[in-house]
């Protein structure tokens, strides 16, 4: 069969010109789609491997931080062991057993007729004693006395207390053996007295002592005023007689 074109020529070059327009608009569109395919795919790539290296480093830093606790902890338990053996170097010293035997012995020689020490605490070189006497003037002379001492420094009455100390009844000898006397009450002062303990050596305290004594003899003054209550001597006296 016989075709025959009735186009004019200019009408078949535009057709042709169109249709490789139009491909070469989807040539460039598959194109474009390709290349921007190609990219999600590569940034996808590199953020699972950037959350990979992320997730690692947080397991890191993790382990890290542990680590650093697990160090921070030995430490404190390394100063701890420390400042035991510090203490127990510095209890167990010749000079520590030394300075604890004057510390008793000024302790004892301290204390005067009608006072009576109930208990005796030290803690981090804070000495504190309690006990009992006749009058608070009895207590008084017990602190100024802790204060003359080398190892003492710093004495202050804390509380003062009065109580009723009860005397048991007394049998007495002989063939009516069963009497017995009355039991009798006697008012006593009960203290609370804390004090600085130097254990440093005798002659180096007491040169101490004594240069505080001479620097600051207003001071001195004002620390032998220790405030205490009124005395009750005549009281103790009459309730003895009782």
């Amino acid at each position: 069969m016989i075709r025959i074109n009735l186009l004019p020529a200019q009408a078949i070059a535009q057709v042709s010109s169109k249709r490789k327009e139009i491909g070469l608009a989807g040539g460039i569109f598959v194109t474009a789609l390709l290349v921007v395919v190609a990219a999600h795919l590569l940034q996808s790539s590199q953020l699972s491997e950037v959350n990979k290296t992320l997730d690692k480093l947080e397991g890191q830093l993790t382990t890290i931080r542990k680590q650093n606790q697990d160090l921070e902890k030995m430490e404190r338990q390394k100063k701890e062991l420390e400042d035991k053996l510090r203490v127990i170097n510095l209890l167990t010293s010749p000079q520590r057993r030394a300075a604890s035997v004057h510390v008793l012995d000024d302790l004892s020689s301290s204390t005067p007729e009608f006072l009576w020490l109930t208990e005796y605490t030290e803690n981090r070189g804070v000495a504190q004693i309690r006990g009992k006497a006749i009058d608070n003037q009895t207590i008084a002379s017990f602190a100024r006395n802790l204060s003359s001492s080398p190892y003492f420094r710093n004495v202050e009455i804390r509380e003062t207390q009065q109580e009723a100390q009860t005397i048991a009844p007394r049998t007495q000898p002989g063939k009516n053996a069963a009497k017995e006397t009355t039991a009798s009450s006697v008012m006593m002062t009960k203290f609370l007295i804390e004090a600085a303990v130097n254990y440093g050596s005798r002659t180096e305290t007491a040169a101490n002592v004594q240069g505080d004594k001479s620097t600051s003899s207003g001071k001195k003054e004002e620390e032998k005023k220790i405030p205490v209550k009124a005395a009750t001597a005549a009281a103790a006296s009459k309730a003895g007689k009782d």
